[in-house]
């Protein structure tokens, strides 16, 4: 028995909504697990197929072996192909899409036993935070927190949906290494600044009226301070206004940018490029959309 799903990059924080908001988007990585098999395979094409681990320390695999654990049953033996099209260490949630995938697939293998909501309780156990692997589950824009140990989430219906402009800078920056730059403390004032920020943010999407997304993609706990370990951001940042686009932040914990725009998307991704290149990094750039659809058969 064997099963094929889809699961879609996210992009967390969004500026102001640092570690509790993430956005699904239509660029996705395909898991195949398949249970006929003597033993663990994993076999991996795409993004990152030159140095991601093909033994059972893969995540997809210890992701599926969790769920297994955790419905009373001992890990069978997985062939598992992955075809990548997230890039890794990119802020792009290739963690949370493993792991959303494989537990997503063990799940469905064992005849879906577990509910969403347990599924994501699981994959936070790998994650730390659900801001990712919230969307990559459930699709769409989701708010996200933890409340007495356990996961609490609400989609955010989004009307009028932006372009969405991904720029991949190509290199690879580690979570824990963009973390290490982040403040114990932060000002009051900033704190302040950065709810009304989400605010704006989060009622640009739910009203459709991107008149001040530039302002809701603002950030004064998280993005500033990442920012030193990406030459060129708060170049391209500019440039994505130059061009006409609607707001820009930081993805996740970076290098990759997200930006927002109308109808010339191809326009800011252009302004954007350059202005990395300015600064001596190579990037590309995605044009894409928000994903309703979260972890699904195919």
């Amino acid at each position: 028995m064997k099963i094929k799903i889809a699961v879609p990059a996210t992009s967390a924080n969004l500026g102001p909504g640092f570690d509790t908001l993430g956005l699904a988007l239509k660029v996705y990585n395909y898991l195949e697990v398949d249970l006929d098999t003597d033993q663990t395979v994993v076999e991996i094409t795409g993004s990152g197929s030159a140095y991601l681990p093909t033994d059972k320390t893969n995540l997809v695999y210890k992701a599926a072996a969790a769920v297994f654990k955790t419905a009373g049953k001992t890990p069978p033996p997985l062939r598992i192909k992955q075809e990548n099209h997230i890039p890794p260490a990119s802020g792009l949630g290739s963690s949370a899409a493993a792991v959303v995938g494989g537990m997503f697939a063990a799940n469905a293998l064992l005849k879906s036993p577990f509910s969403p909501g347990e599924l994501l309780n699981l994959a936070v156990e790998f994650e730390g935070h659900p801001d990712n692997a919230a969307p990559a589950l459930l699709g769409g824009l989701v708010v996200s927190g933890i409340d007495r140990d356990q996961v609490i989430w609400q989609k955010v219906a989004v009307k009028n949906p932006p372009q969405v402009v991904i720029i991949a800078p190509e290199y690879r920056l580690k979570t824990a290494e963009s973390r290490s730059m982040l403040p114990r403390e932060v000002a009051f004032s900033d704190a302040v600044g950065n709810l009304s920020r989400l605010a704006f943010l989060l009622n640009c999407f739910t009203a459709g009226d991107y008149t001040y997304l530039r302002y809701g993609c603002e950030d004064f706990l998280h993005q500033n301070y990442r920012a030193e370990l990406i030459p060129g951001f708060q170049a391209a940042i500019s440039a994505c206004y130059q061009a006409g686009g609607l707001g820009a932040a930081l993805s996740g914990a970076g290098p990759c940018v997200i930006a927002f725009a109308k109808s010339d998307a191809e326009k800011v991704a252009t302004r954007m490029l350059a202005a990395f290149g300015e600064h001596g990094i190579k990037s590309r750039a995605i044009i894409t959309g928000i994903s309703d659809q979260g972890a699904s058969v195919v």
